[in-house]
């Protein structure tokens, strides 16, 4: 039979209950006075016991009650962890007993209390959810972490039974992570644009190309602007941060280019000149269009684009051989049921 915790003093038993606890809660002495009687009833063994406050620890962290219970979750870690140790140096079953099932009301406690900051706390909730899919505690630790204990703080407040004032202190919290939020999409979607764009001021793009430079940066400043007002319309967001790369690769390579003729010395200009000869020649190559190179280059682009259109045209008028099939397959058909037609006319002549 299992010794019987009856056998201690009452206020030893409290005593021992006052000192395990991290903080003072609104349920506290509830959970001791149930942790009391539960230990009494039971009628598993200390080992036992002590497996069972294992597995709620292991449920808590699996449910992040650091996140959602930080003050029980500290509580029923503190208490398994006495009633291990009073396991391992064979003290006093009761006191096993005892700090084992505190583990496990204070874990149960959270579980409850985890649901009241989902009901008190939903905004927040979705937002930080929100932040998370973003991997914006990877872009921005510190913000990220920030917000992170503003929100536990606010959640111990819950825990407090505070829950109206909660609600008043999440609305500063909620602009923060809406404003953390934007920074991450911008760095989510335009960090390619952003640096490509660096890289073409470092070739002094603003003074070079003064009207390309301000077309880059005004649209990437439009995005920026976009994604402030709608944050969560991602396939538009997604579509202009691909032309903001656009804009800011051609201008970089529009940089290169102004670079390259700028620094070329007089005896390096032909190769200069004939290397953009090439790249047209190589256009006519591919299409099959004659030498034109005794032309301007302004003339020889219109020719080529002039050519290549007729080139798509004329490929868009050619039946494909899969219709040409198609056709004839069709085509079969009508001569076999002329010919059938034919015979059964032909047995209806006298």
């Amino acid at each position: 039979m299992l010794p019987s915790l009856k056998a201690k003093p009452l206020f030893i038993l409290s005593f021992s209950i006052l000192l395990s606890a991290c903080s003072t809660l609104p349920d506290q002495q509830n959970l001791n006075q149930r942790a009391q009687q539960l230990a009494v009833k039971s009628s598993k063994s200390d080992q036992s016991l002590l497996q069972q406050a294992k597995l709620h620890i292991q449920k808590a962290h699996s449910e992040s009650l650091a996140f959602y219970a930080p003050t029980y979750l500290e509580n029923a870690e503190k208490d398994y962890a006495i009633a291990q140790a009073d396991y391992q140096a064979k003290h006093a079953s009761q006191d096993i007993r005892l700090h084992a099932q505190l583990a496990i009301e204070w874990v149960n406690a959270g579980m409850r209390n985890k649901k009241m900051v989902r009901e008190y706390l939903s905004k927040s909730l979705d937002n930080r959810q929100v932040l998370l899919e973003l991997k914006a505690q990877e872009h921005f630790p510190n913000a990220f972490k920030a917000i992170e204990q503003q929100h536990i703080a606010l959640i111990k407040l819950v825990e407090q039974r505070e829950e109206k004032k909660a609600r008043e202190q999440e609305k500063p919290l909620l602009q923060e992570m809406v404003e953390l939020e934007i920074k991450t999409i911008g760095k989510t979607y335009l960090s390619q644009a952003y640096l490509m764009l660096k890289q073409a001021q470092e070739l002094n793009a603003e003074k070079q190309l003064p009207k390309t430079y301000a077309e880059a940066l005004n649209q990437i400043k439009d995005t920026e602007q976009f994604i402030r007002q709608n944050p969560r319309d991602k396939i538009t967001i997604d579509d202009l941060a691909k032309d903001c790369l656009f804009a800011s690769e051609r201008l970089y390579s529009l940089s290169r280019l102004a670079q390259q003729m700028q620094l070329a010395e007089p005896q390096s200009l032909e190769s200069l000149v004939l290397k953009h000869e090439n790249q047209l020649q190589r256009i006519a190559e591919a299409i099959n269009h004659k030498d034109i190179r005794n032309l301007s280059f302004e003339d020889q682009s219109v020719l080529l684009s002039q050519f290549g259109k007729k080139l798509l045209q004329s490929k868009r008028h050619q039946p494909s051989v899969k219709q040409d099939q198609a056709e004839l397959e069709k085509w079969k058909r009508k001569v076999v049921l002329l010919q059938a037609e034919i015979r059964r006319l032909q047995k209806l002549q006298p």
